[in-house]
């Protein structure tokens, strides 16, 4: 499968401070910080669900990556979806503004929702700001990233594999009928051969050590061709073994995030 691997680890919004334009009790901007994409900040009292989520780093921050996911009450394309990016927290007039391409929350591929962009150059500045006008009015985010991202140079992966897993949970009632206590489904992707020269793997390294099994992150496992349907968040769930390391085949297992 041709594909264009992307992956966004180091998010820069978790040791950030967050102000957002309204928030209704119990979900406050905070929950973005929250790696559960399920635990929402929640817009309160919008007119036509205009929102606003003022990022402040303390200091000027390098920027080459966005993506957010868990945004179920976006049933269409908002109206406004941008990041903006400023040197102060004053917008009448941002220094630069990335348009995001919205994607539908639940496809049949299995999407649940996810928009990833790279930006064609780093923004670096103190400041960033998430603007939505959602006309149907107030809504969820699970999840958001800011940060950077690494691309190996390889434009493709060896022994891709791809599986949907299904926890539902099957019974039999007394008359013998199949009973389905149904389980949202995720997917498996699988992957090897990534990594192209020794600088690359110093990259890959850094970023496996920085996560491990433990921490989620964002992977586009075909930006060019498919980042709707593969475009992931979730966790590695098989660190990295080593197949034939002068070849810098390196195996690993990623699991999206339920």
């Amino acid at each position: 499968m041709s594909t264009t691997l992307v992956f966004l680890y180091n998010n820069l919004l978790d040791s950030a401070t967050l102000t957002a334009s309204s928030a209704a009790t119990g979900f406050p901007a905070a929950n973005l910080k929250n790696p559960f994409r399920t635990k929402y900040w929640k817009t309160a009292g919008q007119t036509a669900g205009t929102a606003q989520l003022v990022i402040d780093h303390g200091a000027a921050k390098a920027v080459d990556a966005i993506a957010l996911t868990g945004y179920p009450d976006w049933l269409a394309a908002p109206g406004t979806l941008q990041m903006e990016f400023n040197a102060t927290d004053a917008w009448g007039a941002p220094s630069a503004t990335e348009t995001l391409t919205w994607k539908a929350p639940t496809t049949p591929g299995g999407n649940k929702g996810t928009i990833i962009k790279k930006l064609a150059a780093a923004l670096t500045y103190r400041y960033n700001r998430l603007s939505v006008v959602n006309a149907p009015g107030d809504w969820n985010l699970g999840r958001l990233f800011v940060g950077t991202y690494f691309e190996p140079a390889r434009t493709y992966a060896y022994g891709y594999g791809e599986d949907i897993v299904d926890p539902s949970l099957i019974s039999q009632t007394i008359g013998g009928q199949d009973h389905a206590d149904e389980i949202e489904r995720y997917r498996i992707m699988r992957a090897s051969g990534i990594i192209l020269t020794q600088a690359q793997w110093v990259l890959y390294q850094a970023m496996i050590n920085a996560v491990g099994t433990r921490k989620e992150l964002f992977v586009a496992f075909d930006y060019t061709g498919d980042v709707a349907e593969r475009t992931l968040y979730g966790k590695f769930s098989k660190v990295p073994t080593i197949s034939r390391p002068y070849l810098f085949e390196y195996d690993f297992e990623f699991t999206e995030a339920r």
